[in-house]
């Protein structure tokens, strides 16, 4: 326990209780129209700021803003900001592969046109100039103009991005922040490796597109992959993943991704035993980014007129 978070973990709890649960959830989902579904959060935190909302398709604006409101919370709330950070970063790497590739292009769009986020550590115009950022831009450029592919860029920053979250939290020995980013640098491996396989990529592109090693190594995933499914579908299932392939057996690529989700989901809701610590702050930026998903998927799938059972069968767990 971390009595410094005493204060901040009580403030936590009474939000979480006002997260939203399966009920409201479904009742969103079998709202008759979309206005209607966008109106079941009038009783939530979510009220003030959706009835302000003159038109149902900006709802994205909504998100974003609660996204701001968010982030403004764990700031204020943490005093290890080196590790909460962390997740803002993932919005600044967001913005550099917005950037590089819109470098790259024969016609680039003026900066204020691009489809930044402002969730980062810098400013999002700014981050073509951020010293912490050269280097891998180098990089970066480097592998795009060798063979002309977008799709370096994310193969990259995605990498680099894992790199530096994982350098930070074993600098910072926080047990629970480095199983964090292995178990989700894990999920990602997992999804990548069924999606290669699928796709019928070689065993070169996966082991490019592989992130750092989580708890499971890359040399694991290696061996397997151009063995029978079946034998590495039997190797998770002797470790702690073996819930998460239950999903792909059933449902596929599609079951995969829902299982991942929900398995990230259940491994923090463990700081719900925790009486005081940033395990706690992190847990509930975590479940109120998965409330926005949730939502997301929601409300989009209303708009689109989408059967509600297949909304239904899309969607992740709640945290509550």
């Amino acid at each position: 326990m971390d009595t410094r978070y005493a204060y901040i973990t009580g403030r936590v709890r009474a939000l979480e209780a006002r997260l939203l649960d399966k009920l409201k959830i479904e009742r969103m989902i079998a709202a008759p129209s979309a206005k209607a579904s966008l109106s079941e959060l009038e009783e939530t935190d979510y009220g003030p700021y959706a009835s302000q909302l003159k038109e149902i398709n900006n709802f994205e604006d909504l998100l974003y803003d609660e996204l701001k409101r968010l982030y403004s919370f764990i700031d204020k709330g943490s005093l290890d900001k080196e590790l909460t950070d962390l997740f803002r970063l993932r919005y600044d790497f967001h913005n550099l592969k917005v950037f590089l590739k819109n470098k790259f292009k024969e016609k680039p769009l003026p900066l204020e046109k691009l489809p930044l986020i402002d969730l980062g550590t810098i400013e999002p115009r700014k981050v073509g100039e951020a010293k912490e950022f050269l280097q891998i831009q180098k990089e970066t450029t480097r592998a795009f103009e060798e063979k002309k592919n977008p799709q370096d860029i994310d193969i990259i920053l995605d990498k680099e991005y894992y790199r530096l979250c994982v350098e930070k939290a074993e600098e910072s020995e926080n047990g629970f922040v480095i199983d964090l980013f292995h178990t989700e640098i894990d999920l990602i491996n997992i999804k990548t490796f069924f999606r290669c396989r699928t796709l019928k990529r070689d065993k070169n592109f996966f082991s490019k597109v592989l992130i750092g090693e989580g708890s499971l190594t890359k040399r694991l995933f290696l061996e397997f992959y151009e063995k029978e499914e079946s034998a590495f579908l039997r190797k998770l299932s002797f470790t702690s993943y073996a819930k998460v392939i239950i999903g792909y057996e059933k449902e596929g690529l599609k079951g995969l991704e829902l299982s991942c989700d929900n398995f990230f989901l259940e491994y923090i809701k463990k700081t719900k035993f925790i009486t005081a610590g940033l395990e706690v702050l992190i847990a509930y930026l975590i479940a109120k980014e998965n409330e926005i998903n949730l939502l997301r998927s929601v409300l989009t799938g209303k708009i689109n007129e989408i059967p509600a059972q297949m909304i239904r069968e899309r969607l992740r767990e709640t945290f509550v």
